[in-house]
């Protein structure tokens, strides 16, 4: 393990350090590129996807804790899986940013746009940056992984 990695993982809580260790080897596995980057609350971490070097996620520091915002292109196709979140981490997602493009108003022409989905019998077309950016803890770690699984099961089949 690098120390830029380990200086990052001292900032984790303990109760998500194996989580993030494990989702570490599990992306280096999966050929996933790491990068760390200094930030002002602690670090930047991000992952690309092989071949295509998109962001998969990025653990970032915010308001005390450390966050996972998951690039979930392929959220439709596993709504099932958020609808496992506890009700904070949905309510959070509820209220996150509306995708501008999305909605039919205007955001930075290099946006790709954001997500349309359905949680708990509602339709939502969320930001792509805001829409899924849950706190690490032992609710949604377990959440968290199986999305980015699916989305590189998604990626794999080249959809």
């Amino acid at each position: 393990m690098d120390s830029i990695f380990s200086n990052f993982l001292n900032q984790v809580l303990d109760e998500s350090k194996a989580f993030v260790t494990e989702l570490d080897s599990y992306l280096a596995e999966h050929r996933c590129k790491r990068m760390i980057k200094p930030a002002a609350k602690g670090y930047l971490v991000t992952y690309t996807l092989p071949d295509s070097g998109k962001s998969l996620l990025n653990f970032v520091f915010r308001k005390g804790c450390v966050k996972v915002r998951v690039y979930a292109a392929h959220v439709s196709e596993y709504e099932n899986i958020i609808e496992a979140f506890p009700e904070k981490t949905k309510k959070e997602i509820a209220t996150a940013l509306d995708c501008k493009k999305l909605t039919g108003k205007t955001c930075s022409p290099t946006c790709p746009a954001g997500y349309v989905f359905v949680m708990d019998g509602v339709k939502y077309k969320k930001c792509r940056s805001m829409a899924f950016l849950p706190a690490l803890n032992v609710e949604n770690n377990p959440v968290i992984r199986k999305m980015i699984e699916e989305e590189l099961r998604f990626v794999s089949l080249n959809i």
